[in-house]
């Protein structure tokens, strides 16, 4: 329960309009007056009850709230804790204030002095890019509108002013003088004098240009502005970033051939020698020298360098004076010579001979190396905002109307009382320009024009007086549109700033002990809409830290609008938070919304919010600031980064603070350890740290798990926990546990450098955490890094300046590595979708293009052209009808070719190491899907290697598919890295734009549902299909075995990544088989569970996709089914190496929560994939889970049916189905030999002692006669197996297995199955004589019965007879678990009855104690009995030193059980 302290208060502070009526009230009972404790233990609820105040007979407003958080421990000095009387801010001085920043570049004078321009003659504005005649090559020029405010109705009525305003000239190289003459000399009526932009020590003057006297050089006079030019930005955010970008930059130079080798070298990841000496790899050597290819065997752990030499011997021309280097045929990748030839990505994934080309270094181009003119140039605000040129017209524009209020204010002091309004409408224009700001100084300014008695009088003292009034209000006019001008500079990106700014009133008596207080005077820019549909305007504050919320005031100083220049509401209200300075986080966020009263709906609506940080460069915001608002858009609750707050030129409504003036600084606080005399851990304690640290994410551990972390904080270690969960845990972010979290992470010591990418999510804003989480990340190798860009790049967003580490980290890296610079192009490029993000990503990219270099940007510049051709084509295909579309197609072709005859070549998105110099016209084609997909074929720059296929998507979001395949490529390299090569195909996916991107096709590869349309309508419930289709594909059986391998190991790997990640939408046309025998999925718009329904009813019901027909493909239908149990022990084999790095795969899920993806937003995604690691589990445990997982999986059967439906739906959509012959397609029930037909088979009594075995007589076609023994069982799986193979098929009715009690149930079965037999039998040939029947009644091996899936018949079954049971038995602590894997040659019709009452029938006594034994174990497993008491015993003895009893152990180990 909160409680409030009751604060006396003046009656008139609550009157309605008053700077007083603000909310803000102590939410806590503290025990003592004024105190806020916010600590660990306590709850805070929002308030929501009226309360009597005194003086005031007014209830509090029920909507008037203040709350704090429980995430502070902060002290409130003894201070009122409701509004104070406003103090305006911002009073305009005739003193000059100069920003620390800008020190050296400005003049402390008002006006000008001649001496300042002596040298300015010559100078001209020119860009300042080194590749300015070759920009719209590859550069990206946005053509955003913005109104031409100075034509619109501000000078309505004034079309004299002709004001040159628009698109013209905005990139022209303009002259000094922004009229045709130079200073000092007269002009028309329309002004004299002068207007110059200068560099940072130039200036762009307004004023009076007439001399006082002869003789005289111009005066100074109080109402000149002046501009300079500031070529990297026109606030300390800006510059700073510049800066950085060009130290980065400055750090590689082009000469530095180490880092500028303008080559693309093949990702290579290095794994341990003994798994690469394993693999021998086929290599075609081309030379120069030679016109045949040199072929070699070499191991996969050969040096890339002991390569060279080799060749070279075998060439002579050993030894050499150059370097030499491979590349892959086909490609312009490299591979790196310190490397082993296994460690290349491009080798290890090589289905086929590998193709590699010889080179000396002497003999290559390095097209994308950066040159020494790259060096020349500077990062200003050009390339920084290249991607508008809002910035540019408002300059443009502002220029213009100084102009025309020079001119207008000469006019005014040569005594033309009419021109005050002309002034004053110039002055209207030059706030309209700078977003339609007004500010308090500017009224007060125009009002005391509009007082001046401007009357034309013969009398010499009243016109001196009068003209003095009048200089002096154009004066403070003048001081206030050229602070305006300062503030707007400062608030958002421009490349101009004033001269002369005015100085600050005098610095505000704050210290770190004081609250927080500023003033929201005004939000400007009011909409005509809003003002006709809302009544009133109110706001209300927000502070957050790490999207918690730890204090908010609301506002319930509902005002009107009022019009001035503009329409604007001026709350110049006051805002205190009772919260001390120092106690604020250095990483607080303020937030602002501005809600309206609906005049219809009497409700209150959010309008538009903003956000800023309280800190900017370690120092406490202060003065006035505008805050562009975003509008229609509603609040990320839960993030508040710097990276939304927008400096561009704002659009909508534009928000004016007033923050005290100070210099105030963060003050870091200092690591410190504090113990308290904390108690050491027991062993159980730590046993159970250890057990919390498995869940792996912050996020995931509820609020008493993080106590018990953070309490044992100085025990937890990188063995028992990580660091991200400790730190994470802290119960809030004040200065003391700051200190303490700093002392944790400087003792830590990471296991693995990956184990930081925790530190540098949403949850970590600290910029002394980042930065560490920066330094460990900064340990991975290049390659290592493109693993985990897309991650990296998303938490770009919660970095807390442009130039923060993880900034530099990346642009470090891509200026060593142009794989890294490709990939971090896209990635910037595709984050722009992001709406809160746009601004902060367009920046980084204008950062990475401009350290780039030209070659590189050339190629940037070509790949961008290509998508949008593409994206052209393919949205024209997808709208043409249908008759039309392939000759729309056709004409977008000729386009792409157009394009390729002026660029002549062009690198893929995909892939820069890809170099295509045109398309196969004839080749390309769409898919028939929703989104006609386009089909492009490539023809590939360099010869030797085939064309290059790709798909091209619109409508699709791709992110979700880049991101699966980065997970898979994750776990694939884990599996290698032990040493399983699970022969993953993990093809390239691109997302380009919004709803668009690139595939690459894997060649010679099939979609399973075709395979199962060739193979008839009912080609998805056949058993061989894949069998089959692969047979047909490879003729000899060594080829043929190779293809079941690769099958055997891709599938187990898809099985594992498809359960982990909850792949949905599983049909057979997303699952694709290569002639190699490779197995992968394709196409992931759904994942993490959220499948599709129909109703209730979920389409993927299956935990994966492992189907009957791969596992007789898998098994050579039935023949090996060893094969079978290898296939589940690798599958749980790689599930328990994934599971060892669960952290890894989660920290990547979490880092992306806020990518946008629409299947990836929220704990509960997050918490699915962890369900589905169960990183709690031990090896044995999950083993056994993924077991169950696997046969679940084999059982469903509306996996086929839905595969079935998907076919049928698809030929429906193609039109009538075309099925295949007999000849070309074998079918599953081909005869065997006639010499082997059953004539009949009859049933001709049974045993008793046997469990009920029916002796069966059966008579060949040959007249042969045999008798076999089946049970009741048997014959039920039969007809079970038939009934699943020929399911189209009315098989006779099979008897039931219960019956009624007192009947002969035997001879009754006797007889039913006599007739089941005969209806059999006598029936369809094709059933007669199906090789399940055959097998069944003759016992004939050489097609072996495919068994069901289960424990007991799945197993390998022994040559000589002998019973057996694989057991994997563990013991942990005081538990002992027992697994029963696989069993074989079990009799299950034993009588358990008799062998529980210890008969010594005739198969007990055959069976050696071990195997009764065995089998009692699996009957209690099977019927899930707790078992092993005798086992533990023994396991128990012999750890306490006790010889094992060498006694015959009992017959039944199950004292709790009856058997």
């Amino acid at each position: 329960m909160a409680y409030f302290e009751k604060v006396p208060l003046s009656g008139n502070e609550f009157h309605e309009g008053h700077a007083g009526d603000q909310a803000s009230y102590l939410a806590y009972h503290s025990g003592s007056y004024g105190k806020v404790y916010l600590g660990f233990d306590q709850i805070v609820d929002e308030v929501n009850n009226e309360f009597f105040f005194y003086g005031s007979s007014h209830l509090h407003h029920p909507e008037e709230h203040f709350f704090s958080s429980d995430i502070f421990s902060l002290n409130v000095p003894e201070q009122q804790l409701c509004s104070q009387p406003s103090v305006a801010c911002g009073e305009l001085h005739s003193e000059n204030f100069v920003p620390h920043w800008q020190q050296g570049t400005v003049s402390p004078y008002i006006g000008f002095k001649s001496s300042l321009l002596s040298d300015d003659g010559n100078f001209s504005l020119v860009d300042s890019y080194p590749y300015n005649q070759e920009r719209e090559i590859y550069r990206w020029n946005s053509s955003t509108p913005v109104p031409n405010v100075l034509n619109s109705n501000v000078e309505r009525g004034y079309a004299y002013w002709n004001f040159q305003i628009g698109f013209d000239n905005v990139d022209a190289q303009c002259p000094v003088f922004l009229d045709k003459y130079p200073f000092g000399q007269r002009r028309d009526e329309s002004g004299n004098g002068e207007a110059c932009l200068t560099n940072t020590s130039r200036r762009f003057s307004i004023g009076s240009t007439w001399p006082k006297s002869p003789g005289h050089d111009r005066e100074v006079t109080g109402w000149s502005i002046q501009l300079i030019k500031a070529n990297q930005g026109s606030n300390e955010n800006a510059v700073s970033f510049c800066n950085t970008v060009e130290k980065i930059r400055n750090t590689y130079p082009a000469c530095d051939l180490k880092t500028n080798t303008g080559k693309i070298w093949s990702v290579a990841t290095k794994f341990p020698d003994h798994i690469l000496g394993k693999i021998r790899l086929r290599i075609s050597i081309w030379t120069d020298s030679s016109p045949s290819p040199l072929l070699l065997t070499q191991h996969a752990g050969c040096i890339t360098h002991d390569l060279i030499v080799e060749i070279l011997r075998c060439t002579n021309q050993y030894p050499v004076h150059e370097e030499c280097l491979l590349s892959v045929c086909g490609s312009d990748e490299f591979l790196q010579n310190n490397h082993s030839l296994g460690n290349h990505e491009s080798l290890r994934k090589a289905t086929t001979d590998i193709h590699l080309h010889l080179h000396s270094t002497t003999n290559l181009k390095q097209s994308l190396a950066r040159v020494h003119e790259d060096d020349q140039g500077r990062f200003s605000v050009n390339e920084l905002l290249e991607y508008t040129c809002a910035w540019r017209l408002t300059r443009q524009n502002l220029f213009a109307a100084l102009r025309k209020y020079r001119g207008q204010v000469e006019h005014l002091l040569q005594n033309e009382p009419y021109k005050v309004d002309y002034v004053i409408e110039v002055a209207k224009a030059i706030c309209s320009v700078l977003c339609f700001v007004e500010t308090r100084e500017i009224t007060s300014a125009v009002k005391k024009l509009h007082a001046v008695p401007l009357v034309k009088t013969q009398d010499s003292l009243q016109h001196v007086e009068a003209q003095a009034l009048t200089e002096a209000a154009v004066t403070e006019l003048s001081m206030a549109i050229s602070h305006l001008i300062h503030v707007y500079s400062s608030s958002f990106d421009t490349d101009f700033q004033v001269a002369n700014i005015p100085r600050s009133p005098s610095r505000a008596d704050i210290s770190l002990d004081s609250q927080l207080s500023f003033t929201v005077y005004a939000a400007h820019n009011i909409p005509e809409s809003w003002v006709n549909r809302y009544k009133l305007f109110s706001f209300s504050c927000l502070l957050t830290y790490a999207g918690k919320t730890i204090c908010q005031v609301k506002i319930c100083k509902n005002i009107p609008v009022r019009k001035s220049f503009f329409f604007l509401t001026d709350w110049n209200e006051k805002i205190n938070f009772p919260l001390r300075i120092k106690a604020l986080p250095r990483e607080t966020m303020l937030t602002i919304k501005l809600l309206g009263l609906n005049s219809a709906s009497k409700t209150t609506e959010m309008l538009a919010w903003t956000c800023c940080p309280l800190y900017q460069k370690e120092q406490l915001i202060h003065g006035t600031v505008l805050l562009s608002m975003k509008l229609y858009s509603m609040l990320p609750a839960a993030m508040i980064t710097p990276a939304m707050c927008s400096t561009d030129a704002p659009t909508s409504v534009t928000l004016q603070i007033e923050f005290p003036e100070t210099d105030l600084e963060f003050i870091n606080p200092e690591p410190e350890e504090r113990r308290d005399d904390l108690a050491e851990p027991t062993e159980e304690c730590m046993k159970h740290i250890a057990r919390l640290s498995q869940a792996h994410s912050l996020l995931l551990l509820s609020e008493q798990q993080k106590r018990i972390l953070w309490f044992y904080r100085y025990y937890c270690n990188n063995q028992n926990c990580s660091l991200p969960l400790v730190l994470g845990s802290a119960p809030s972010w004040d200065r003391t546990t700051v200190s303490e979290m700093y002392s944790v992470m400087r003792k830590w010591r990471f296991s693995n450098p990956v184990e930081a990418l925790g530190l540098l999510a949403f949850s970590f804003p600290d910029k002394d955490i980042r930065r560490t989480a920066v330094q460990q990340i900064e340990n991975l190798s290049n390659d290592e890094l493109l693993e985990y860009l897309p991650q990296l790049v998303q938490v770009l967003k919660f970095e807390w300046s442009l130039e923060g580490p993880l900034v530099k980290l990346l642009l470090n890296r891509s200026l060593q590595s142009i794989q890294v610079a490709h990939q971090l192009y896209w990635l910037l490029k595709n984050a722009q979708n992001e709406v809160h993000f746009k601004v902060w990503y367009r920046k980084l990219l204008a950062a990475l293009q401009f350290t780039a270099g030209k070659a590189l940007n050339n190629e940037f510049s070509k790949e961008e052209k290509l998508i949008r051709i593409l994206e052209d084509t393919a949205e024209k295909v997808k709208v043409a009808s249908d008759t039309k579309r392939k000759e729309v197609l056709k004409m977008e072709l000729n386009r792409l070719q157009q394009f390729f005859q002026e660029v002549k070549v062009c690198r893929l998105p995909l892939n820069p190491a890809l170099v295509v110099q045109g398309i196969e016209a004839d080749s390309c084609s769409y898919f028939t899907s929703n989104a006609f997909p386009l089909k492009i074929r490539f023809i590939n720059a360099n010869a030797p290697s085939g064309n290059i296929n790709i798909i091209f998507k619109i409508g699709d979001d791709l992110r979700q598919d880049m991101l699966v395949l980065q997970i898979v490529r994750v776990m694939d390299n884990i599996w290698l890295q032990e040493g399983l090569d699970m022969q993953m195909i993990i093809y390239r996916c691109l997302s380009t734009g919004k709803g668009q991107g690139l595939v690459q096709m894997v060649p010679d590869a099939t979609t399973l549902a075709k395979i199962h349309r060739e193979s008839g309508l009912i080609g998805p419930l056949k058993e061989n299909t894949i069998r089959k289709w692969f047979r047909h594909h490879h003729r000899l059986e060594s080829s043929y075995q190779e293809a079941i391998r690769n099958f055997f190991h891709s599938c187990a790997g898809w099985c594992v990544v498809t359960f982990i990640l909850g792949v949905c939408d599983r049909h057979n046309d997303n699952i694709m088989l290569t002639n190699s025998g490779h197995m992968f999925h394709i196409d992931f718009g759904r994942f993490l569970g959220h499948a599709q329904t129909f109703g209730s009813i979920r389409r993927d019901r299956a935990p994966f996709i492992f189907t009957s027909e791969m596992e007789y493909f898998i098994t050579e239908g039935g023949k090996s089914p060893q094969r079978f149990q290898e296939f589940v022990e690798l599958c749980c084999r790689a599930y328990n190496i994934v599971r060892k790095h669960s952290q890894l795969l989660l920290n990547l899920l979490e880092m992306m929560l806020h990518a946008g993806l629409p299947e990836l937003n929220s704990i509960q995604d997050l918490k699915y994939v962890y369900d589905n690691l169960r990183p709690q589990d031990s090896d044995l445990q999950a083993t056994s889970y993924f077991t169950r997982k696997i046969k679940e999986s084999l059982e469903c059967f509306p996996v086929k049916l839905n595969n079935l439906i998907h076919t049928l739906a698809h030929m429906s959509l193609a039109g009538s189905a075309k099925f295949p012959s007999q000849e070309t397609v074998p079918q599953e029930w081909m005869m065997l030999n006639a010499e082997k037909s059953i004539a009949r088979a009859t049933i001709l009594g049974f045993n008793k002692k046997s469990d009920y075995l029916y002796l069966v007589q059966v008579v060949q076609t040959c007249s042969v006669v045999t008798f076999v023994e089946k049970s009741f069982d048997q014959f039920s799986e039969l007809h079970s197996n038939l009934q699943k193979q020929f399911p189209s098929h009315a098989l006779p009715e099979f008897p039931h297995s219960w019956h009624i009690p007192f009947t002969d149930l035997e001879h009754k079965r006797v007889k039913d199955l006599n007739l089941y037999l005969k209806q059999l039998l006598s029936g369809s040939r094709k059933l007669a004589n199906n090789e399940l029947v055959l097998s069944f009644f003759l016992n004939w091996s050489k097609h072996t019965l495919a068994e069901a899936a289960s424990s007991v018949t799945s197993g390998p079954q022994s040559t000589d007879g002998t019973p057996g049971v694989q057991l994997v038995i563990s013991y942990e602590g005081t538990h002992l678990t027992v697994m029963l894997k696989h069993m074989r040659n079990i009799n299950w019709s034993t009588n358990r009855e008799e062998l529980s009452r210890g008969s010594s029938g005739e198969l007990q006594e055959a069976m050696s104690p071990d195997a009764v034994m065995l089998i009692s174990i699996a009957h209690c497993l099977e019927v899930k009995w707790e078992i092993l008491h005798v086992l533990g015993a023994r396991v128990r003895k012999e750890k306490a030193g006790r010889a094992p009893s060498t006694q015959a152990p009992p017959r039944w180990l199950c004292p709790k059980c009856t058997c």
